[in-house]
């Protein structure tokens, strides 16, 4: 199938300078509905003032789809709110991207997401039931659910979901996650049973990246999945230690990859980089894990210009992104000093020295 490119990740060219970031972005979970109009305001006056232009909406199935009405999760928030914060954010100066789980995740300890608990022939694993046991070579057998990437009908259910989101934010890029997959290739699926996990992964990776194509939107994704976990000890939160990470090597470059790194910052955005793609050092909760990505950010854009080439690794190494795992209330409180949990604090507190090592120096 052929597809249109996509467009730049802001609209604009590289600047000149090696110390400015075209991105600097925040994930924040979509408000609670009565919680709208306090995000909205938080949009207006605190993003602008910390530098963020660009804000990830994890929806997951918190969202009043039209489509499958079937599937919104309690706390959903429908498309006037959406308009009402994608308002806030054109006041702010700030890109607007939906997020959405597209392959794990689609179960939460011992809950089924909407998805699998009204599609339950999607589960590549129908087999593993959650809770789940310990594996006795001391890994998980399992994180979470995984959707089957080779179902014949789920893209039938999931591109639409997709379009909703992407109406309703009027986005031209659109986060699909596809971290954390440890159910991919499962022996006792009918469908991908004794296929090559990166051969799965990195043909389903692409066939969502070239729907958001045809929809002039740019594909965000994960790392984790794209890095070695055995040959770097990264393991198999950080990276992939079932065989999906040569899928790198298989899907289009023109996806963004967001390498997260919560621990430390271990050289892998150059990676990314050197093997074409545009990357973010991904951040959340240790402040010196986030201003060692940052320097090292800005390390490799300073000595990755080489301006007879028109695509330089400097220009690969995009921004910064800023993730939270929490309420957005909850982060918004405790962003102007309310009571909040460790976590929480934590992530806010490296949020704040992030953006100030930014704004710092980019002046």
């Amino acid at each position: 199938m052929t597809v249109a490119p996509q467009p730049p990740i802001m609209g604009e060219s590289m600047p000149d300078r090696w110390n400015v970031l075209p991105v600097r972005a925040l994930l924040l979970f979509s408000p609670d509905p009565p919680d709208v109009d306090l995000f909205c305001r938080f949009v207006r006056e605190v993003l602008p003032k910390e530098g963020v232009n660009v804000l990830v909406l994890l929806f997951r199935y918190r969202y009043k789809f039209r489509t499958h009405p079937e599937l919104a999760d309690r706390a959903a928030i429908g498309r006037d709110d959406v308009k009402k914060i994608l308002e806030a954010c054109r006041a702010a100066g700030v890109k607007l991207i939906p997020k959405m789980n597209l392959l794990a995740h689609q179960s939460e300890q011992t809950e089924i997401m909407p998805l699998l608990k009204h599609f339950p022939q999607f589960d590549e694993s129908p087999d593993l039931n959650p809770p789940n046991p310990w594996h006795p070579s001391g890994q998980f057998g399992f994180y979470t659910k995984s959707l089957c990437p080779r179902h014949p009908d789920l893209f039938s259910v999931i591109f639409p979901l997709m379009d909703e989101l992407i109406e309703a934010c009027e986005a031209d890029a659109f986060h699909v996650a596809l971290d954390e997959v440890w159910i991919i290739a499962h022996d006792r699926c009918p469908r991908c049973g004794g296929m090559d996990p990166a051969e799965v992964f990195g043909q389903y990776a692409t066939s969502l990246r070239n729907h958001l194509a045809e929809k002039k939107c740019r594909m965000w994704m994960w790392s984790d999945r794209l890095i070695d976990g055995k040959t770097t000890n990264l393991l198999s939160w950080q990276a992939s230690t079932n065989n999906t990470h040569r899928a790198i090597d298989m899907i289009p470059k023109d996806i963004v990859i967001c390498d997260w790194k919560y621990e430390d910052a271990p050289p892998t955005p150059g990676y990314f980089a050197v093997k074409g793609f545009d990357v973010l050092p991904s951040t959340c909760y240790k402040v010196d894990a986030a201003l060692a990505q940052l320097e090292m950010m800005y390390l490799l854009r300073k000595n990755g210009m080489r301006a007879e080439f028109s695509k330089t690794l400097a220009d690969r190494m995009i921004g910064m992104f800023q993730t939270s795992w929490m309420n957005s209330r909850d982060f918004i409180s405790a962003y102007h000093g309310g009571q909040a949990s460790t976590n929480t604090s934590s992530t806010v507190d490296t949020f704040k020295a992030l953006f100030a090592e930014i704004r710092k120096n980019s002046a």
